[in-house]
């Protein structure tokens, strides 16, 4: 701990060293830069296929975008979709494994219910069926879905968005040619440009 004072210590009193060896008029090494060579300050723009690109994993164009609270939700939804699918098709096979065991008469898991009916285990089946390829159909969907999200935001992010943007709505004015008389109204201003 004592020897964190003299080197904070030796660190500043070289930087006001070489800051008053810069500032010597008289000095011929002494180089003052022109404001011209300054480095100027550029905004990062993600590029759009470079988003979609990383959008290959779930979340990724996201997160190349700088936008990492939207991973978190692209996360649960493509867990939750996960698990829908995972859940059908769970019963799905259920409801197969005993509706062919129901088919060779012998027990199943269902055996002495409500539904121990080759009719009804063949409809739960093919429900079950239904409901897995459908989720498989959303959970492909979701994933393409946060693929163009990731492009589009890409593509927004350059975006100018100030107050001359819009349309105002203002009172209005006008004569009608055939009556000449007066008339007021509500007209809407789009400025086009400058």
């Amino acid at each position: 701990m004592k020897a964190i004072f003299p080197v904070i210590g030796l660190l500043l009193l070289s930087s006001f060293g070489l800051r008053a060896q810069s500032g010597n008029a008289g000095d011929s090494l002494a180089v003052n830069p022109p404001d011209t060579l300054r480095p100027v300050a550029v905004k990062w723009q993600p590029e759009p296929k470079k988003a979609l690109m990383w959008a290959i994993i779930p979340g990724g164009g996201q997160i190349y975008n700088r936008r990492w609270w939207k991973a978190p939700i692209v996360y649960g939804a493509t867990y939750g979709m996960y698990r829908v699918v995972d859940y059908n098709q769970g019963l799905y096979r259920r409801f197969k494994k005993a509706y062919l065991a129901k088919l060779n008469d012998e027990p199943h898991e269902f055996t002495g219910t409500t539904i121990d009916n080759i009719q009804t285990l063949r409809n739960l089946r093919d429900r079950y069926d239904k409901k897995t390829q459908n989720a498989y159909v959303y959970f492909a969907l979701l994933y393409v879905l946060q693929g163009i999200e990731a492009y589009v935001d890409a593509h927004l992010q350059g975006f100018d968005v100030n107050e001359d943007i819009g349309f105002h709505v203002r009172p209005v004015l006008s004569v009608d040619p055939v009556l000449a008389q007066p008339s007021f109204g509500v007209g809407i201003v789009i400025p086009i440009g400058k």
